[in-house]
């Protein structure tokens, strides 16, 4: 009962995180606010900063992930986070080294936690179709 109350307060806290940020993003003069909101959610939900993040490989970061063990919502949260960040998609090594660690947190999802989503099928297939044509 108290895991289950847990899990049901950092999913709505998390929600609330990228709802807050999604608002931000809409907004022209947001920009700060976003860019702030977002640095204060990499730190306080996933104890790294957007600086560290950026400079993690593939491999480093899936080496991450496995020391952090984040529960499966903490690990969609974190995919949404990083995919709102790199959109939009602009061809530079920043964002296609963001998407590609989008992806790992799909496969991690969906190989380890068994969990998938249409929502994370869609952007799994937009990401991928990105990194085709800009090449990775």
């Amino acid at each position: 009962m108290y895991r289950r109350d847990y899990f049901l307060n950092e999913t709505q806290r998390l929600a609330q995180m990228i709802a807050k940020l999604l608002g931000l993003k809409n907004k022209a003069e947001g920009h700060e606010e976003l860019q702030q909101v977002y640095n204060n959610a990499m730190i306080d939900e996933f104890n790294i900063t957007d600086e560290e993040l950026q400079k993690l490989n593939s491999d480093e970061f899936k080496q991450w992930l496995a020391a952090q063990d984040f529960s499966p919502v903490k690990l969609d949260s974190l995919a949404q986070l990083l995919h709102l960040r790199a959109e939009p998609f602009e061809r530079n090594p920043q964002t296609l080294l963001l998407l590609q660690k989008v992806i790992v947190l799909y496969d991690k999802l969906e190989l380890e936690h068994h969990q998938q989503s249409f929502e994370n099928i869609g952007k799994r297939a937009s990401i991928q179709q990105f990194i085709q044509q800009y090449g990775a």
